[in-house]
């Protein structure tokens, strides 16, 4: 890695350490908890959609399939609407199997994620799945 890179890495990880001391974890925990609840109630309302894991406390990341979709198609034409998702095995196979499947569409959710872009996935997806 170049001089500069660690500097910039050095430089993201004393503000990310500062910005978390100015809001609070508990606040961003809080925070990231409601739009998971916010994104799974939203995400429930597609037909055919099957959300992978949903414990009570769980992190905020969602993984679901789209029945009748490819689960590497969706990621591609969610990418493609500016939603970054992460779409595959997740180095979770065997988790993923005791689901009965090999793939899922993940969307992460983080502080700096707002329930608007929660409703422009919900969205998409209603939208992918009519055509």
């Amino acid at each position: 890695m170049s001089a500069t890179v660690l500097r910039d890495q050095a430089a993201l990880s004393t503000f990310n350490k500062e910005f978390s001391k100015v809001i609070g974890l508990t606040t961003i925990a809080n925070y990231e908890h409601e739009l998971l609840e916010y994104a799974t109630a939203g995400l429930t309302t597609i037909p055919g959609l099957r959300l992978i894991g949903t414990a009570a406390d769980k992190a905020s990341v969602l993984s679901f399939v789209l029945e009748g979709f490819d689960v590497e198609v969706i990621g591609q034409a969610l990418n493609r609407e500016g939603i970054a998702v992460r779409a595959g095995h997740h180095c979770a196979q065997p988790i993923l199997r005791r689901f009965g499947i090999e793939a899922t569409v993940r969307p992460s959710l983080a502080f700096y994620n707002t329930k608007a872009e929660v409703d422009a996935l919900v969205a998409a997806l209603e939208c992918f799945q009519r055509q």
